[in-house]
């Protein structure tokens, strides 16, 4: 009887130190496939390492608003449409000899994939009206460093008038705007823009110091 009680004991004891072993391995699974926030950007900065697509998306409409022709800051859009929020107009209007087209910023939306970003913006023309225009740009990867380069269509994806016209008006605008945000991201540091990768939902910017090359002379013979 006495053993019986010891053996059920023993038993229930060493169920309870399985169970505590299996609730710390799970535990530890769940931790370490949990998804972490985001550090915090050091005091003074500005622009963040990491964008996701929101926000990435506010500082390229803000950039792509481009200078006014008189070269009068703008206070205000197109026809006199007030600032968005984000602090660019919702609207401006590009001039290229001549021609004109209404670029519509608060339209401007971004999709982050892993190596490839989108972007698209609606523009407007009195012979297309308004229709949206995407641009693709294959850039890094997670951890690689390719350099402030791009890969991307010959013409953004849409209306086929209107991307003859303004699509690489566009996509100019647009990697022009990444590029910027790539150099804002290292002068904040004192450094140099090294790389932009982009992963699922966000695209990294990657600064360091110069680099430098040495270059050597041998001796005539």
């Amino acid at each position: 009887m006495v053993a019986g009680a010891v053996f059920l004991l023993i038993l229930l004891l060493l169920v309870l130190v399985l169970g505590i072993i299996i609730g710390l391995l799970l535990r530890h699974f769940w931790w370490g496939r949990r998804p972490h926030p985001p550090e915090p950007e050091p005091s003074g900065y500005t622009i963040p390492d990491h964008l996701n697509e929101g926000d990435l998306a506010t500082a390229v409409t803000v950039r792509l608003m481009g200078t006014a022709a008189n070269g009068v800051p703008l206070s205000t859009g197109a026809s006199g449409s007030p600032l968005s929020p984000g602090g660019a107009p919702a609207k401006v209007i590009w001039v290229d000899h001549g021609n004109e087209v209404l670029v519509h910023l608060d339209s401007t939306t971004i999709q982050i994939l892993d190596r490839i970003v989108l972007v698209s913006v609606d523009l407007e023309t009195d012979q297309t009206g308004r229709t949206p225009l995407v641009c693709s740009f294959a850039v890094s990867g997670a951890g690689e460093l390719g350099g402030l380069v791009a890969t991307t269509d010959d013409l953004p994806r849409g209306s086929g008038a209107l991307a003859s016209s303004w699509g690489r008006q566009l996509q100019t605008a647009v990697w022009s705007s990444l590029i910027g945000l790539a150099n804002d991201h290292a002068a904040e540091r004192n450094m140099t823009p090294r790389a932009l990768s982009a992963t699922q939902g966000r695209l990294s910017l990657n600064a360091g110091a110069a680099l430098t090359t040495l270059s050597t002379t041998a001796g005539a013979a």
